[in-house]
């Protein structure tokens, strides 16, 4: 050991410095305790060392698997009512030779459950699920189209402006009811998974809270309002998507051809 006073090194059984002899016993006992902590010190860092190259393997193996799964999820939430729908379509009008009414009605049905289910789980965007939720109604009637076509010989793409033209509304009637299915599940979502007073307010949603508020209102009511403002929006969607897929699927039962 060093004596504190004149750094000489001396025994570590001495109790006074020889070269200074000056008394060290009372910085025996505070030397050794430092010395301890020193050596812990190195120990925790060369566990660091040890252990930091494995962190990045463990997420590395970890998120990919977790963004797998969920992205597997959504394939399947997105594929099964797409399969639902050609069957229902086989079943309906092949093998019973049933009115078309029905399978409209089917058709509005079968993508609501499964939008809901995948909104309601965890956060989604809404606007690119909403183009998914038109790639599914548009491969789904092309799908029909081409089941038509293998059985009784039609053409697969309609061939005039009325064909087109309902074309168009039966694929919408499958799109808006998915989305109806995905406002809906988004605002379960939002109340059950973040609570009324974590909601991230955002753009317009805080501005219109804000303006509604008065000015000496806490940031909690604030959240209150940022809360009622987005379950009003997300009702005013499911209702109009709802409304939407009802008008554009069943537009016979309101007067159109």
């Amino acid at each position: 050991m060093k004596c504190p006073y004149c750094l000489s090194e001396i025994a570590a059984e001495a109790v006074a410095c020889p070269n200074c002899t000056r008394d060290v016993y009372l910085f025996k006992p505070l030397q050794a305790k430092i010395e301890a902590l020193e050596a812990k010190v190195r120990e925790f860092e060369a566990g660091t060392a040890t252990a930091s190259p494995a962190l990045p393997v463990a997420h590395e193996v970890e998120l990919p698997a977790t963004v797998s799964a969920r992205v597997g999820e959504a394939v399947l939430l997105w594929l099964f009512p797409l399969l639902l729908l050609l069957a229902a379509h086989v079943l309906i009008t092949i093998v019973y030779d049933a009115s078309t009414l029905w399978l409209r009605v089917v058709s509005l049905l079968i993508p609501f459950p499964f939008a809901l289910t995948l909104t309601s789980r965890r956060w989604h965007h809404f606007g690119i699920w909403s183009m998914a939720a038109f790639a599914l109604a548009t491969t789904a009637v092309v799908g029909m189209s081409g089941i038509t076509h293998l059985v009784d010989h039609t053409q697969v793409l309609p061939q005039d402006r009325l064909e087109w033209k309902e074309f168009i509304e039966y694929a919408a009637s499958i799109a808006f009811s998915f989305m109806a299915g995905m406002a809906l599940g988004r605002m379960l979502w939002r109340r059950g998974q973040l609570g009324p007073h974590t909601l991230e307010a955002r753009g317009l949603t805080l501005k219109l809270a804000k303006l509604v508020s008065s000015t000496h209102d806490s940031a909690e009511k604030i959240q209150d309002t940022v809360s009622k403002i987005n379950d009003i929006r997300s009702s005013l969607t499911t209702a109009a998507a709802t409304a939407a897929a009802l008008y554009t699927g069943l537009q016979g039962l309101f007067g159109g051809h």
